[in-house]
Order: C-alpha cells, then structure tokens, then sequence
C-alpha cells in the first residue's frame, strides 16, 4: 500500500493549498513572514510552547525559555542582576479570519546574583469559545523588556477530538513538562490526559527505516508505509515509562480510533548528527547512486561511513580546510530540519527537511490553514523559487507537510546540487545573486528611450 493510498483507506486527508504568490491576497496572519522560525543564527530569543487542554473551554499553554536568550542587566554592582520579559497572546479563529476571542498580556522578571544558566517555565490559560470547527490560532509573543528583541509565533490548536495529542502531557518523573516528543531510550516520562479517568493505554510500537524524501521535481509515487504495528501493548495511565527500542509509538484509548499521540525514539542523541553513522544517510540528496552506493557498502561500520563521507567532502572542497566549512555547513542544516520539521520521521528526512538542507532557511515563510509557503529570493523576482507543501491530516503527527512538487523545479534543484559539488554552500544568496545578474543584463539590454 502506498503512503497517499494509506491516507486515504485510514483518515488523512490532503488539504488542497490555494495559496496565491502574491502579498496582496494574503489575508490576515497568512501575510506575516515568519522565516525567523527556522534561521536559528538570526534569532537571540526562541521560547518553546506546550499546548494543553484543560477542558472545552479552557487550554493551558506552557512555556519554557533559556535564561542565556535574556539578557540580565543590574543597576549597581551591589545590585542583583535582572532580566525582564513580556508576553503576549491573541486567539483567532484561523490564519486568515483573525478576529480576537481572548487575548491578554503579563511581564515576568527574574533575579540572580550572577547571570544565570537555567530554564525559566510557566504557564497561563486561555479561554476557547465555541466556533464552528473548534479550532484556533494562536498569536503568541515574548519579548525581553532589557534588549526590546521579540519572538512571536503562531500555534495551531485542535478542540474538535477529545482524543487527539493537545488533550495529552508528556512530564518527567517530577512533572516537568517535555516540550519535545523525542524521547530517547531508557529515559523515564509520565502522561497526562486531561478527562483522568483512563485506567490504560494502547501502544503502537514502529519500527521503520523510511526513505529519504524524493527530489522537488520528482513525480515517482512515494515508497509503501505498512500501517500494522510491530507489536502493540497496553501501559497504565498512572505508570512509569520508558522504551527500550527506537522507533515510534502511538499512544491510543481505543484501538477503534486513530486519535491519540505518538512519542518518537529516533535516536539516543537526536536531533544531532553524533555519531560517524549519521553522516551517511544525509548525504543522499548530494550523491550520484554509485557514489551513494559506496556508503552503503560500509553502513554500520562506523569508521568506514565516515572515511568514505570525509572522502565524497574532501574531493568536493579541494582542501582540508574548506571540507570542514563544507561539513559543519551541511550537518547544521541536517540537526535544524531534525528540530523544525521531525514528524513520525527524521526531519531531514521530510518534504520541508529535504529543502531546507539543500536551499538552505528560506527568505519567506507564510502560514495559512492549508501550509506554508515559502520563498527564496525577491519575491517579485521571475527568478525566484517558491515552494508550497500541504498540511497533511495524520494520526502520527501534527507537523507532516507535503510539497507540492512540479517538474518546473527541476533546473534550480539542479543548480543547487552542482554548487555544493563544487565545494561551495548554497543559500539564497546565490539565488539573489542570480536576480541581480539578470537584472543588470535586462537593463543592458533594454531598447533606448526615443523623444
């Protein structure tokens, strides 16, 4: 069965994307750029945000901040330090009806005798009034009141099953909330569900080695996803867990419907690239099939995978020296895609992971109900790259988005590719760079003015 026959027999559901390129039709919170989301070289502020449903009416949203993206100031050196942060929230309807049904606004402040190293969590809750579907938006903000830096985010919320993930907390073993579902093996946790009256749950244990995903261009139908579980056994509600294989496992109170939520075990040290054997794999999107083929013949021979690894960057870059750029480079993005965009697979390994390996964090980021766009290069520039992915409905997670693939991609994947084999990184600025290049020589080229 293919993965897109699956969604169709099970409930996932493609939501058809209408987006429209142009700024002018965007309407409401689906005009904001928020590219800043995924460019974490130019962002000092990045909280984090749990979302959990109390009741019908009522969500509680947790939050989790490090206290290094503060900065702590005193008046005197007798003085402790302090750091001051404000937060703001909007509920709407949807990305493109924005029309407030709750907001409010609080400042926090903390105080140390040293700036400190530490984790600053809390809480506040936000009333959900009735609408039709029973989902939301939420328009959240954070801003540290010593540097005037912001960090605003917009949180889809799902009030229209009881069962699905946001009616469930993940905690450690002294109700710390984990705002990740990554969890790695042998590491206890703890779940709450907001109804407390469930003795147990069902539990979907996976095992999968997914394929990478297919080129933007590609029209190949996506690899066979079988939906019956490797093992399936029931836990208490009230007990300790932990796991002791990596994989996915879905997490059910009726094995007669897919809502739930799923904790993932991809590997021990994800999302980082910590191991020889985790350079391999990403370098797919790079190589040709025989190049490929050769990492293969040493996959789980751990010093083999990396000589052959440092063998393909070596040969690229020319020298020593620009391989490491070359490296540290690529596997940055590789650990990002896996922060950003990890659904029932590494994110690296998604639609949006595959783009922003290669292209690099795009220029553009806009949000609607039915995905996200994003952009590379000016905007209004013939030569710039728009990618479009699709929502998509899915039991395992709620971060799977599709691309809208076209074979119209084909040349610009392709001049991507061939830079980073030439040993240079590829990034939007060649892109803009391309732009530029072409308008100075339509200018040269234009007919002259006659009076």
């Amino acid at each position: 069965m293919t993965k897109s026959g699956l969604y169709r027999i099970i409930i996932f559901s493609l939501v058809v994307l209408t987006f429209i390129t142009s700024c002018t039709t965007r309407k409401g919170f689906q005009a904001s750029n928020i590219n800043y989301i995924y460019n974490t070289r130019d962002l000092a502020l990045r909280p984090y945000f749990k979302i959990y449903h109390l009741n019908d009416s009522v969500s509680r949203i947790y939050y989790r901040l490090n206290s290094t993206d503060l900065l702590y100031m005193r008046e005197a050196e007798s003085n402790p330090y302090k750091a001051s942060f404000n937060l703001t929230y909007n509920l709407v309807p949807s990305f493109e009806i924005t029309t407030v049904l709750d907001s409010n606004s609080f400042s926090f402040s903390d105080e140390e005798i040293q700036p400190p190293q530490k984790a600053l969590m809390g809480s506040f809750d936000v009333k959900t009034p009735p609408t039709t579907d029973k989902n939301y938006v939420l328009q959240v903000s954070m801003t540290d009141l010593n540097r005037q830096i912001s960090f605003e985010n917009f949180l889809r919320m799902d009030k229209g099953h009881s069962n699905t993930h946001q009616n469930f907390l993940l905690t450690d073993t002294v109700d710390n909330v984990i705002y990740k579902n990554h969890i790695p093996r042998n590491v206890p946790f703890k779940i709450k569900y907001n109804r407390g009256n469930t003795p147990r749950f069902f539990v979907s244990f996976y095992k999968r080695d997914f394929p990478v995903a297919l080129p933007p261009y590609s029209s190949a139908a996506p690899e066979s996803f079988e939906l019956n579980p490797d093992t399936t056994f029931l836990v208490g509600a009230d007990q300790i867990i932990r796991f002791n294989q990596n994989g996915f496992y879905h997490f059910r109170l009726d094995t007669n419907s897919w809502d739930g939520f799923t904790v993932y075990s991809f590997y021990d040290a994800f999302p980082y690239i910590a191991k020889r054997d985790h350079l391999g794999p990403p370098l797919r999107y790079l190589t040709t099939k025989r190049e490929y083929d050769k990492l293969l013949e040493v996959k789980g021979e751990s010093q083999k995978t990396k000589s052959t690894a440092d063998e393909f960057w070596l040969d690229r870059a020319g020298s020593i020296e620009r391989s490491k750029i070359l490296v540290s480079s690529y596997y940055s993005r590789v650990q990002e895609a896996n922060m950003f965009f990890s659904s029932y697979l590494e994110g690296w390994k998604t639609d949006r992971g595959i783009i922003y390996v290669v292209y690099g964090p795009p220029d553009k980021v806009y949000r609607s109900s039915a995905g996200e766009a994003w952009v590379y290069g000016e905007e209004t520039s013939s030569l710039s790259y728009y990618f479009n992915f699709l929502k998509v409905s899915n039991p395992f997670s709620d971060n799977d988005y599709s691309l809208n693939r076209m074979n119209g991609y084909r040349y610009g994947w392709g001049q991507a590719i061939e830079s980073w084999r030439n040993g240079r990184i590829y990034n939007s600025k060649d892109i803009k760079r391309e732009q530029d290049e072409s308008d100075q020589n339509n200018y040269r080229q234009r007919l002259p003015y006659r009076y």
